[in-house]
């Protein structure tokens, strides 16, 4: 028997939809959590196969661009297999380029994010 895959879904300001119907289509058993400190907490107790979370760049963070930084940390971490997707703005595609240096390789999806895009990133 074949384990289930789980996927953590993580949102802070949303502006895209909810695909949690998406996700268990496509067999993954769903964590959500809704903002970084639950998605933390739900890592110390959960394996994750994938981790779709929003990138929100703001440079008023200090030393970070963005809160997820401290969920790839986690992930880098603890999780290092697992699959990566961030939710992100087009203008602040370019940002990401300095987390895959740090946090290793990543998938973005602008917003407003295609199901269709989603869909086929969780099939490959």
């Amino acid at each position: 028997m074949s384990k289930k895959k789980v996927l953590l879904s993580v949102r802070e300001l949303g502006g895209y939809p909810e695909f949690t119907h998406l996700y268990r289509q496509q067999g993954y058993e769903v964590i959500a959590a809704q903002g970084i400190r639950k998605s933390l907490a739900a890592l110390k107790k959960q394996e994750v196969d994938v981790v779709i979370a929003e990138f929100n760049y703001a440079p008023t963070y200090g030393s970070r661009i963005s809160t997820v930084e401290t969920l790839l940390a986690r992930l880098q971490t603890h999780h290092g297999s697992a699959r990566i997707m961030l939710f992100a703005l087009p203008e602040h595609l370019h940002h990401l380029a300095k987390l895959e240096a740090q946090y290793g390789k990543m998938d973005a999806l602008t917003v407003p994010v295609s199901e269709s895009a989603l869909t086929e990133w969780l099939n490959g």
